[in-house]
């Protein structure tokens, strides 16, 4: 059951407890904002920034994943970034890339001000694989 509360802090509610605040409407980035985020996005691997401007420019979901890999290369070792190029849902946060909870924090950061929403930090313990972010964003957004 998805519960959708519509105002400008509206809430969406997933089985099982989930929750995802959005801020505000996905719109596209203004040039004052392409600042901000180029600022944010600089240590992301090439194309990340681009990404994220077709995804909030077309609602492109291809653009999107592309984007939250770029995040999550950003915070992970050289040595695990080849699972991400692979492209599998099956790619685990803590197993597979070494990331742990203060790390995967600062990827939720990120991704919340790219995106302009907001993920309860207690569902970030549903979130254990490159799959599960994917759908997660994808349903919320």
């Amino acid at each position: 059951m998805i519960r959708i509360v519509f105002a400008f802090w509206g809430d969406i509610i997933f089985p099982g407890g989930i929750k995802l605040c959005r801020m505000s409407e996905i719109k596209p980035v203004s040039e004052s904002e392409q600042e901000n985020l180029k600022d944010t996005l600089k240590r992301c691997p090439e194309g990340t920034f681009e990404a994220l401007l077709e995804y909030r420019s077309s609602g492109s979901f291809e653009a999107l994943s592309t984007f939250l890999v770029g995040c999550i290369k950003r915070h992970t070792d050289e040595e695990y970034q080849a699972c991400l190029d692979e492209g599998s849902d099956t790619v685990s946060f803590i197993d597979d890339l070494g990331i742990d909870s203060m790390t995967m924090m600062e990827v939720v950061m990120m991704v919340e001000e790219c995106l302009q929403i907001h993920i309860d930090n207690q569902d970030l313990m549903n979130l254990q694989t490159i799959g599960d972010l994917n759908t997660f964003i994808k349903k919320v957004l």
